[in-house]
């Protein structure tokens, strides 16, 4: 286990996450996403080398939610256009899904704005 670190350390690293999620609501709420599930599923979309998901391991990516409700958000995104959905060439009951470019540079944006929000922390315990 590492050394605790410091409360103002520990203070600064909350408000930090309270702004990262306050941020995740100012750049996703008005599409109605500002629940932060819909962050562990970008994000976790975006980190991948993948351009393209099978449908089903997109569901797996969202582990706050039960794995029925997992399935009703992406199958909303992809009805409302905020993820798009294609057909494998080999097989059309094959699904794979992507970001659209919409919600590609929402995130980009969100995720300068946490990278430049933590950059400035000196979290490393002495």
């Amino acid at each position: 286990m590492k050394k605790k670190i410091s409360r103002n350390k520990g203070q600064a690293v909350a408000r930090a996450i309270l702004d990262m999620d306050l941020q995740w609501s100012a750049s996703f709420g008005e599409l109605g996403l500002s629940d932060l599930n819909y962050s562990d599923l970008f994000c976790r979309m975006w980190i991948d080398d993948l351009e393209a998901f099978p449908k089903t391991a997109l569901y797996d990516f969202m582990p706050g939610v039960s794995r029925r409700t997992a399935v009703r958000y992406v199958q909303s995104l992809i009805d409302s256009g905020l993820l798009a959905e294609t057909s494998a060439e080999h097989d059309r009951r094959i699904k794979f899904v992507s970001l659209t470019p919409e919600i590609a540079h929402r995130l980009e944006l969100f995720l300068g704005y946490v990278h430049d929000r933590f950059e400035g922390l000196d979290v490393t315990p002495r």
